[in-house]
């Protein structure tokens, strides 16, 4: 039986390189996990294409709101504004807007983290099925690909918080600091970049390299 989703995955990784119709890719991929998951009848690829269809209609909603409710309350900021009655209901309309944004963005990192998770342990779980090393690589990048996220965030706030704070002591020139600056939170930035890079290409090739044959029975769990 031809095996659809090695074409689907493999494409829909390469479409994440391309500006303006990148957004497909992560329907595809994810149609192609689940497409997996149902031929080999492995839950984990199933579950990991129904959380990236999840986070992808999360995340445009959350942003159509955001606009949208943005849109809304602009005026409020202007001068001149004409405030409601008691002029109160504008604040507190402002901060219940706010904390809408704040839960929106909660609920969305935790949709990412979980994406993340199982994204790894399905890399892993067919890189067995298929006996294929490529998934597993693409596994491991991604787990480096945490790591330096993990290791670049703090080293991006140390950096600029003292690059801040010599620059209030005068001992950096004011000629050198915007590339002490952007020096400082560039290199952790390309790392996780160029990692994040390889990781889909070691996705790519192993679409493309699951052996066009009949049904493979996962392993006893």
């Amino acid at each position: 039986m031809a095996r659809t989703y090695k074409w689907l995955g493999g494409i829909g990784y390469i479409l994440t390189f391309i500006p303006y119709v990148n957004f497909i890719s992560f329907i595809l991929v994810a149609v192609a996990w689940i497409m997996m998951g149902r031929d080999t009848r492995e839950k984990m690829f199933t579950a990991l294409g129904i959380l990236m269809i999840v986070l992808f209609a999360a995340t445009i909603s959350i942003v159509v709101i955001a606009f949208s409710l943005i849109w809304t309350f602009m005026p409020m900021t202007m001068p001149g504004f004409p405030m409601q009655p008691g002029g109160e209901m504008g604040p507190m309309m402002l901060g219940s807007f706010i904390w809408g944004i704040l839960i929106a963005m909660v609920i969305l990192l935790a949709l990412g983290i979980a994406t993340a998770i199982i994204d790894i342990i399905a890399h892993f779980r067919a890189g067995t099925i298929f006996d294929n090393k490529w998934f597993r690589i693409g596994g491991w990048l991604r787990i480096a690909v945490i790591v330096s996220l993990a290791i670049a965030i703090p080293l991006i706030i140390i950096s600029l918080a003292s690059a801040g704070i010599l620059g209030a002591l005068g001992t950096v020139r004011p000629e050198i600091m915007p590339f002490h600056i952007l020096l400082s939170f560039l290199w952790p930035i390309a790392i996780v970049a160029i990692l994040s890079l390889l990781a889909t290409i070691f996705s790519i090739i192993a679409f493309f390299t699951i052996p066009e044959e009949e049904s493979i029975e996962p392993e006893p769990q």
